[in-house]
């Protein structure tokens, strides 16, 4: 047995409730006590006053890729084209590919994406792939683009710039690896989810259409990581899903794409380009038939809506299969960015899980911020709307949708309190509470993980300050993570 002492130990289960040690045996918890025990024939693991909250648990994350891209070339902070080419020349390969990923075009003087010609001139005799920083566009050098067998021409006029399909499909070729190159990419996640304080994350595997790819391999493999991956089969095959035992279905299947793209799907026209409503991926029968075959076969269904008119797809869907047969699955809409307060009223109604991004907002939001000059300042104050979703019972997790942002969960919680729009900002514990106790109920473990209670699985995130009293929360640091029962530090 164990007993964790000398931290404070935040139960989560309702504000005020806070421990002094715990016992622990076998990585479940055995007690929780208000007052350092007297107990022999104990390992006594003393935590030297940290502060301590239920194991952290990323709800959305792009794991494979994200580990993946991390081998690669990060673009977060480049200045120029010339930047962007000198830092992927100066990238070591995974295989035959060289990866580059989280650029945006917005931030450099250009304004635009490198040029196939431009890639051309770096590792020569090597496939180059370049992601935006969403996700939804790309760029690739001659020799990616020769290799790969398209399902339809390139147009005439392509110079490596890659959307929509052309975009998706792109992506699905650099991703076949090797078996060795998956698990150092899951590796790599794992390491970095340690680091930013998660002991679960929540990870697709699939191409967001007919295609599991690794999704077995990587399942016989999970007892080999030291987080828990709960995975989600990113596919349109409900058969599929249901044959590989599997309790949900979809991730990133999309019912449209994204702002920075402007393919996000909207009601009214972007403000910037008049005109363009953006793109809806299905049509409504499709998804009311998608949803209600997979609701009637009790997986929980999990699909990318960004603009009101794509949520409002899979919002209509639930509702009519609920409505024919109420079910307890927690139907997940991730991202959710775009919402009527009506709107998030029916998801309550619904049971619709709202699976969000607090680091959004940091980054696009405001009103000199991306959102603004897409959707024009009032429409942009509808987004991320995380007060009133977790007022209304909506059940709001929080999520880093990396590798588009950061696998951090103090930075998730810090945008979760400092939202642009003061009326939609969450308190810390409502902040922790999403990377905790919701985040384990979107996955049915709530009554396991999630909170710092007797019988349940020992999995603590320690911090060396308070973030419900941190007056800055970004300055709080993670020490480490507990995970069953077993000390993680990092550094």
């Amino acid at each position: 047995m164990q007993l964790f002492l000398n931290a404070d130990f935040y139960s989560m289960e309702y504000p005020g409730a806070v421990f002094k040690a715990v016992l622990v045996e076998n990585g479940i918890i055995l007690e929780t006590y208000r007052e350092i025990p007297l107990l022999n024939d104990v390992e006594k693991i003393d935590l030297n006053r940290a502060c301590v909250y239920p194991g952290f648990s990323d709800t959305h994350t792009h794991s494979f890729q994200g580990g993946l891209y991390s081998l690669g070339a990060d673009l977060g902070r480049v200045s120029s084209i010339e930047d962007v080419l000198d830092t992927i020349r100066e990238t070591t390969p995974v295989e035959d590919k060289v990866f580059a990923y989280n650029f945006d075009e917005n931030l450099i003087p250009e304004k635009r994406f490198p040029t196939m010609l431009e890639l051309n001139k770096i590792h020569p005799g090597k496939k180059i792939f370049l992601r935006r920083i969403d996700g939804h566009s790309c760029v690739i050098n001659s020799l990616a683009a020769d290799t790969i067998e398209w399902s339809a021409k390139l147009p005439s006029n392509f110079n490596g710039l890659l959307r929509e399909k052309f975009n998706d499909e792109a992506a699905h070729w650099f991703h076949q690896l090797g078996q060795e190159g998956i698990l150092k990419a899951y590796q790599k996640a794992a390491e970095i989810a340690i680091k930013g304080g998660f002991t679960t994350i929540h990870t697709m595997i699939g191409d967001a259409e007919d295609d599991l790819e690794h999704f077995d391999f990587i399942k016989g493999k999970l007892d080999h990581f030291p987080i828990d991956f709960i995975l989600y089969p990113q596919m349109f095959n409900i058969r599929k899903a249901i044959n590989i035992g599997s309790a949900r279905i979809g991730g990133c299947i999309l019912a449209d794409g994204s702002f920075g793209s402007h393919t996000a799907g909207l009601k009214q026209s972007y403000a910037d380009e008049p005109g363009n409503f953006g793109t809806l991926y299905q049509s409504n029968e499709f998804w009311n038939d998608f949803v209600e075959d997979a609701h009637d076969n009790n997986l929980q269904v999990c699909v990318h809506a960004i603009g009101d008119a794509a949520i409002e797809q899979i919002l209509t869907a639930v509702e009519k299969a609920q409505r024919k047969c109420p079910k307890d699955l927690r139907h997940q809409i991730i991202h959710n960015e775009l919402t009527s307060d009506n709107m998030i009223k029916r998801m309550s109604v619904a049971n619709v899980s709202a699976v969000m991004q607090p680091m959004f907002d940091r980054l696009w939001g405001g009103s000199d911020g991306f959102y603004s000059k897409v959707l024009g300042k009032e429409r942009a104050l509808q987004t991320n709307k995380f007060s009133t979703i977790y007022k209304s019972g909506v059940l709001l997790t929080g999520s880093s949708d990396w590798y588009i942002t950061e696998l951090d969960v103090i930075k998730g919680i810090h945008a979760a309190t400092v939202i642009h729009n003061k009326s939609e900002r969450l308190t810390p514990f409502e902040a922790v509470t999403i990377y905790t106790k919701n985040a384990e109920k979107v996955a049915f473990r709530e009554k396991t993980h999630g909170l710092i209670k007797k019988g349940y699985t020992a999995d603590f995130t320690y911090c060396n300050s308070n973030i419900f009293t941190e007056e800055d929360i970004g300055k709080v640091k993670i020490l480490g993570i507990v995970k069953n029962g077993k000390m993680i530090k990092n550094g």
